[in-house]
């Protein structure tokens, strides 16, 4: 019998190509004998950028799971399989943990090529002097509910960080801002790339800039749900 592959599951840039890691690039230039992905024209180009050329086959959030299976077989086959998302991490907000669950209950060797994810890169730069991080990824596209989300994460006490796209962009901020009114945000677009912006403000400016925003690229929302504390030399408690 050949012996069994491996599933890797690789971090890809958001935005700038340069991102990729050397091992990630190294994997699937030397080691890796198809890549799985959410989609064949994203993933393909990127790999045209650094002069990779494999088969691509398309594995997303609605795939079924005779098509992992599938993937299974193949693993078991001999070939070494990789897994990359669109762009970021799989399984952060993006596919790829049912990918995992589905492998790992299937007995198959998976690791990690870690790399970029957006949500360390908006705490990165936020500045927000916190260990504790919620992450909410997407927020829903109903108003209710995703007012009702928002007040749900006002119970965590730390950096709050979501995503949302630039066609709820405005509608999201402004719940942000009803629910998160005394607190600071930070918010980032298109980082990495070329338009790269951030914004840092407090919850009950908002209202005032929404027009300024700019309903183009995707976005991450960092929130400091925190009361800053000094002593009295002005160092943070």
């Amino acid at each position: 019998m050949p012996q069994t592959g491996t599933l890797y599951i690789i971090a890809s840039p958001i935005g700038n190509p340069e991102d990729m890691t050397l091992r990630a690039l190294k994997l699937l230039s030397e080691t890796i004998d198809i890549v799985y992905c959410e989609d064949t024209r994203q993933t393909g180009r990127l790999l045209s950028h650094h002069g990779i050329s494999r088969p691509l086959r398309s594995l997303h959030a609605h795939s079924d799971d005779a098509k992992i299976m599938r993937l299974i077989g193949e693993i078991r086959s001999g070939k070494n399989i990789g897994y990359m998302t669109d762009s970021g991490t799989p399984g952060m907000s993006d596919p790829g943990s049912k990918i995992v669950a589905i492998a790992r209950r299937e007995g198959v060797h998976v690791v990690p090529v870690p790399g970029v994810s957006a949500l360390t890169a908006i705490v990165s730069v936020s500045g927000f002097p916190d260990k504790s991080i919620l992450f909410g990824g997407f927020l829903s596209k109903k108003p209710g509910r995703r007012k009702n989300e928002l007040s749900r994460m006002r119970g965590h006490e730390g950096i709050i960080v979501i995503y949302e796209s630039p066609h709820r962009i405005k509608k999201a901020l402004a719940d942000i801002a009803e629910i998160f009114p005394d607190r600071e945000i930070f918010i980032g677009r298109e980082m990495t790339k070329k338009f790269e912006e951030f914004i840092a403000l407090r919850g009950e400016t908002i209202p005032s800039m929404l027009e300024g925003i700019k309903e183009m690229g995707e976005f991450a929302i960092a929130i400091f749900n925190k009361e800053l504390k000094f002593d009295s030399n002005g160092e943070e408690k």
